[in-house]
């Protein structure tokens, strides 16, 4: 089969200068015969190279599992120190990977593309993937009252079904240090109030949020994470019973990023101490 060079792809290579053939003959036996032969070789041989490539870091480090801290206790139950380890290497890289200042947000045209961070209910209906007209709203006159879901008490759940919305890197670059915390403090209650209403997907957004955060916070900020985690030790008892259609992989990934990437190591003996009762 003779090789055609395609003029299309003359802009991936630079500007031509020196004459190249337009094809190979159709007898061609591996031996250029001519400059011009010997010139589409070298393109023809240079596209099926991959366009990017990799090589190993000599200098590189062997991945090492910290111990345990003295009296942190070790069970079955709890992830392996080996997981966790390599679990916070690969969230500190996916957080610095999200934070690319390069990375391209489109602009608004105008409308609304997510809730305001106040509104809780809008909040969870725009991430259970409804309609926008539910999670956005028009003005209503005063005196009609407004929606709340998980009121004090006990909303109805509209359970159509829909696609939950997935943590996008075009939303969740729009989503500023604060607002994410305070997203988090409504996944806090929801797994606190209303932990048979979650779905993994709510999970998807948790971690995605912390991958929002700084990596220096504030006491109070701490704090907030710390609720979170403990939210999610106290829901890994409703996983294990089956009542909900989670895995405790999706307790586990909230209850780890904050105890690694934040150092609250504590609650690593609380999650054992939970799971023991």
């Amino acid at each position: 089969m003779s090789f055609v060079d395609s003029d299309d792809d003359d802009l991936a290579f630079g500007r031509q200068i020196l004459p190249v053939a337009s094809a190979l003959p159709v007898d061609f036996d591996g031996v250029p015969a001519t400059g011009e032969e010997y010139l589409l070789t070298v393109r023809r041989d240079a596209r099926s190279l991959p366009h990017v490539t990799r090589v190993a870091n000599p200098y590189a480090l062997p991945e090492v599992t910290p111990p345990l801290p003295a009296g942190e206790k070790s069970s079955a139950a709890l992830p392996s120190p080996e997981w966790c380890a390599l679990y916070e290497s690969r969230f500190r890289n996916f957080r610095k990977n999200l934070s690319q200042p390069t990375t391209h947000v489109s602009q608004s045209n105008g409308s609304r593309v997510m809730p305001e961070v106040s509104r809780r209910d809008c909040w969870w209906t725009f991430l259970a993937g409804k309609p926008r007209e539910m999670w956005d709203p028009p003005p209503k006159d005063k005196g009609k009252g407004r929606m709340r879901a998980f009121s004090d008490d006990e909303a109805d759940i509209d359970d159509s079904p829909v696609v939950p919305l997935e943590p996008t890197p075009a939303i969740l670059l729009r989503i500023d240090h604060r607002s994410t915390l305070h997203l988090l403090m409504y996944f806090t209650h929801w797994m606190q109030q209303h932990p048979l209403q979650l779905r993994t997907s709510h999970f998807r957004w948790i971690f995605a949020l912390l991958a929002r955060l700084d990596a220096q916070l504030s006491s109070d900020e701490l704090h907030q994470l710390r609720n979170l985690a403990r939210a999610a030790i106290a829901l890994l008892k409703h996983v294990t019973r089956a009542e909900t259609e989670l895995d405790a992989s999706c307790c586990w990934i909230v209850i780890a990023t904050v105890v690694h990437v934040w150092g609250q190591r504590d609650l690593w003996t609380d999650a054992a101490d939970a799971l023991a009762t």
